[in-house]
């Protein structure tokens, strides 16, 4: 689905036909029509009764008229911000992470702010709680925190970005099935734990508690690089997100989904009030990359792929798209 289409769809519900959209649009009658065949294509719905050369919109259109007209508002919102972020020439962001927020995370996120605008400079600090980070946003020593939610005070904004998810990462060679493994399943698997993601380890803990298992803590390290070290290495398997997960795989570990699924909401916070231009481009443009990668996660999926294969997929197809860009 394309922004286009959805702006044909709204100007021939607004406009009452294709001939007024057309000429509203000043484009071709041809061209709407095709877009809006192609629309109904992909969603696999009719959105409009056709009769004769008129379109009447149908019970499936209208239930898409009121997200079509969200997805352009918020489109023209993200599209004034980043007008305002180019007056910017210079300065600086300050940005809070936790650990389960990894700073590497918030990097691949910040990756196409940084491009198209090279000369603000990003500050990344890690935290070591989410009340600490809280903390540091509320003072004003970071402007934006990512953090996994809940978080302990209701003094800040939130941005909902998504949900983490976090998959079992086993040694290379690691026997395992197609589907899902049960968490049930996991009794005296022994585990690496970063010491710093607390409110990740409890959540881990949590579920391996409902499903009857102890968990069986074999190694406790500083960090998740120590943590898929300790996998690569056949000590023990790991609890990573699945961006991390990934990259895990491509080294020759074993990466499971588990059944029930682990996850966590996470998002952006800051202090109440007008953000600079160039805070609020950089919520912008991580919301947008965020989701791009969920929406060809999601299309790949729907197509049969497994959450693994569907992300390796989706990181191909993005690193692609980078590699492109750099030589257009």
């Amino acid at each position: 689905m394309e922004i286009r289409q959805l702006e044909y769809f709204l100007a021939v519900v607004e406009c009452d036909g294709v001939n007024r959209a057309a000429n509203h649009l000043n484009v071709a009658q041809a061209t709407i029509s095709q877009s809006i065949r192609q629309l109904e294509r992909e969603l696999k719905l009719t959105l409009f009764h056709r009769t004769g050369r008129n379109l009447v919109l149908n019970s499936a259109g209208q239930l898409l008229v009121e997200p079509a007209r969200s997805v352009l508002a918020g489109l023209l919102a993200a599209q004034d911000i980043m007008r305002e972020a180019r007056d910017l020439h210079v300065g600086s962001i300050t940005i809070g992470t936790m650990p389960e927020m990894s700073s590497e995370a918030v990097a691949a996120w910040s990756g196409s702010f940084t491009k198209l605008h090279p000369d603000i400079r990003i500050d990344l600090f890690e935290f070591g709680s989410a009340t600490e980070l809280c903390d540091e946003v509320l003072t004003g020593h970071c402007e934006l925190g990512f953090t996994t939610f809940p978080i302990p005070t209701e003094n800040l904004e939130r941005v909902e970005l998504g949900v983490q998810r976090l998959l079992l990462v086993q040694p290379p060679g690691t026997a395992g099935g197609a589907g899902p493994i049960a968490i049930s399943d996991l009794q005296g698997v022994p585990l690496a734990v970063s010491s710093a993601a607390s409110r990740e380890n409890d959540i881990v803990a949590t579920v391996l508690r409902r499903e009857s298992v102890s968990p069986r803590i074999a190694a406790q390290v500083p960090n998740r690089h120590a943590q898929l070290t300790l996998v690569l290495n056949g000590a023990a398997s790991a609890f990573l997100p699945l961006r991390m997960a990934t990259a895990a795989h491509r080294l020759g570990a074993t990466v499971c989904e588990t059944r029930p699924d682990i996850r966590t909401p996470f998002g952006i916070v800051h202090r109440p009030g007008a953000l600079n231009p160039a805070a609020k481009s950089f919520i912008i443009q991580s919301h947008a990359d965020l989701m791009s990668w969920n929406s060809r996660i999601a299309a790949h999926e729907r197509a049969g792929s497994s959450l693994l294969e569907a992300s390796l997929l989706a990181d191909d197809e993005l690193r692609k798209r980078s590699v492109d860009g750099c030589h257009q």
